[in-house]
């Protein structure tokens, strides 16, 4: 809180000492004076890790990335105010609106991959990263857009936009399912696409899961490029070591949760045990790959929901190479349908705020104008494009849960309560700068 409000203090300063010399308001002061936000944030980190840290090579890697980061996703408030001043200007023509909303869907996808590659180092927090940033301004744009349609056509592209963007997704999900249902099928006919996550887990217990390369994992809905990132050999699956590995096997072939010591980190002590049993399993991690240092820690536990319908007998179906890819193809539905939710929740919680917002329309210089009548078309709009998201979520729940036999409201519920941090700062972030970026003067 105090580095906060330190940066607030000092970013408000240049910018009053800014207006003063220049004069206000301060010409494209976004563009200008937001390089000042991003060094006094990494100033900030600066000082707060202390001498130890700043002497770390990795640690001034890091900053970098985070600083490159947040650049990145302040790209966003640059590119679709433009692309709404043109969408603005085009209102007397409905052709050249039609055409720029097709452009939509080209613009987000293009900062999706922006995001993406900008927060490799962090892979776990690339969904919430994304969907957040992006997803958060492109929900925001096309409620205006929404608003502004002037036809029917329009609001129908912007809709069906949506809509084949959800329905690529899921069919690069149907593929990545697939996949993992011809590894099920080798297991027996008990396996099905709901032990997915417990055949992963039981997996992850006698195999160490954590070195799976993150890389593979991408924003688009490609299916046919795995095998080839696979046959590159760029992934493994590294065996856990323990000293009483017999006692875990047996208990988890009784059917009872992996007990923690068999799929914990390995302990100081037994550290040359593990590399000597590493060198000696090395079958399972491809030749001349090296190995990386996280590779000698693990997860802190694995829960199996249903351990009576699975043994490990099963998973010995599998060889050594089918378990890998099993894993990796169980964590990128995950990741896949991780995206997918936060993308459909955003597009229903985003238009709803905007419509809250639509009343106070002496405040926006865009909608002071506008007669009640035209107040309430634009409300009318928005509600119906919000509760049309609002039914495509349903659906999209729906359909991960008969078809996939997935756990949607579990997933969600999970990145949500892990990343809230995340989740409600960018959301909110982004929500007060689209609202206040339309007041005069930004609300000055």
């Amino acid at each position: 809180m105090v580095i906060s409000a330190f940066i607030s203090v000092l970013h408000t300063a240049v910018h009053f000492a800014v207006a003063v010399a220049i004069g206000f308001p301060i010409p494209f002061s976004y563009l200008t004076l937001n390089m000042v936000w991003i060094v006094l944030i990494v100033v900030g980190f600066w000082t707060y890790m202390g001498p130890a840290c700043r002497a770390s090579a990795q640690v001034h890697h890091m900053l970098k990335l985070h600083a490159i980061t947040i650049y990145a996703a302040s790209s966003l408030a640059v590119v679709y105010p433009l692309f709404y001043y043109a969408f603005l200007v085009a209102r007397e023509y409905a052709s050249a609106q039609l055409l720029l909303t097709f452009a939509l869907p080209v613009i987000k996808l293009l900062e999706k991959r922006l995001i993406y590659h900008v927060t490799l180092h962090t892979p776990d927090l690339q969904p919430a990263a994304i969907t957040f940033n992006v997803e958060v301004f492109n929900a925001l744009f096309v409620s205006s857009c929404m608003r502004n349609a002037s036809t029917v056509a329009v609001t129908v592209a912007l809709m069906v936009a949506d809509f084949v963007g959800a329905c690529t997704a899921l069919y690069g999900l149907r593929n990545l399912m697939l996949r993992i249902d011809k590894l099920n099928a080798k297991m027996g006919p008990e396996i099905t696409r709901a032990h997915m996550v417990d055949v992963a887990a039981l997996i992850a217990a006698h195999h160490h899961a954590d070195c799976l390369s993150t890389e593979d994992d991408h924003v688009d809905n490609d299916a046919d490029d795995h095998a080839q990132r696979h046959n590159k050999g760029t992934t493994a699956v590294v065996p856990w070591v323990a000293a009483d590995e017999d006692v875990n096997q047996n208990g988890i072939d009784a059917g009872g949760d992996a007990p923690t010591a068999a799929i914990g980190p390995p302990g100081s002590p037994s550290k040359t045990a593990w590399k000597k049993s590493l060198s000696k399993q090395n079958a399972v991690a491809p030749d001349g790959i090296a190995l990386p240092a996280m590779a000698l820690r693990g997860p802190s536990h694995v829960e199996v929901k249903d351990p009576s319908a699975i043994s490990v007998q099963m998973i010995e179906q599998l060889s050594l190479s089918e378990r890998q890819h099993f894993v990796l193809e169980t964590r990128r539905v995950l990741r896949r349908v991780e995206f997918l939710l936060l993308v459909e929740y955003t597009e229903v919680i985003v238009p709803l705020i905007y419509f809250y917002y639509l009343p106070n329309r002496q405040y926006f210089p865009y909608l002071r104008a506008m007669s009640v009548d035209e107040l309430s078309s634009a409300v009318h709009s928005v509600l119906i494009y919000g509760s049309l998201q609002l039914l495509s979520f349903m659906l999209l729940l729906l359909v991960l849960t008969t078809r996939f036999q997935l756990a949607p409201g579990a997933l969600l519920r999970f990145v949500l309560q892990s990343e809230w941090k995340t989740v409600q700062g960018q959301f909110i972030l982004w929500i007060i700068y689209v609202l206040q970026s339309s007041l005069d003067h930004v609300g000055a």
